[in-house]
């Protein structure tokens, strides 16, 4: 149908969503994404997206996304090593990270909890800057 259209999948469930709308996640209502470490605080295909982790993190594991994120620090403490640079933060601190900056963090207290709120990868928020 996607391509009948010339246009894709992604955009489509895009414009399926309402325009305008609201939705509460209750911290009770939501199942774990991994069973104990990551919990998505919005439902369906939008704009932003936002997780809540929870405890450890794979701090091997190096993350480069496509657009702007945010990084704020609930509760604990984290180390985040961004584009070489290490950044310590703690409850309360946030960090930002513009679009293809190459990172990876870890939990540095038992039961921090970071919520990463980001642009989704199917928006364009900013032209693709050369690497």
């Amino acid at each position: 149908l996607a391509d009948a259209l010339r246009t894709t999948a992604v955009e489509l469930l895009a414009a399926a969503d309402p325009a305008c709308s609201v939705d509460v996640v209750r911290a009770d209502a939501t199942e774990p994404d991994f069973a104990r470490t990551v919990r998505s605080l919005v439902r369906g295909h939008h704009q932003l997206h936002a997780s809540e982790f929870t405890g450890d993190h794979d701090a091997g594991r190096e993350f480069q996304h496509r657009n702007d994120e945010l990084m704020y620090v609930a509760d604990g403490a984290v180390e985040v090593e961004a584009e070489g640079r290490a950044y310590r933060l703690g409850r309360g601190d946030t960090l930002y990270l513009t679009g293809g900056v190459r990172h990876r963090w870890r939990a540095t207290v038992p039961d921090t909890r970071v919520i990463v709120v980001a642009v989704a990868e199917h928006i364009e928020a900013v032209q693709d800057r050369p690497r």
